[in-house]
């Protein structure tokens, strides 16, 4: 799956929890947008679901969530595994 393709439906995951996000640079915070705690472990469980995978204790760290960018990195990884 290409990284844009990925993009995409990270934002998709994102806009069923937290509708009211405006739309999302890859780059920015999530959490600056609007997206808390509860959102983000919603978020890392619906990705789970969407893409097949299981995310690691090791990779539950905010950074790996903290935006569109570095979920997509994680999940490029993932995928091409």
């Amino acid at each position: 799956m290409e990284q844009s393709e990925i993009a995409n439906a990270v934002r998709e995951v994102v806009r069923e929890i937290a509708p009211n996000i405006p739309e999302m640079e890859e780059s920015v915070s999530l959490n600056s947008l609007g997206l808390d705690s509860l959102g983000s472990v919603e978020l890392t469980l619906r990705l789970e679901d969407r893409f097949g995978v299981v995310f690691e204790d090791d990779e539950l760290a905010f950074e790996n969530f903290e935006s569109v960018a570095s979920i997509v990195d994680l999940l490029s990884a993932k995928t091409a595994a």
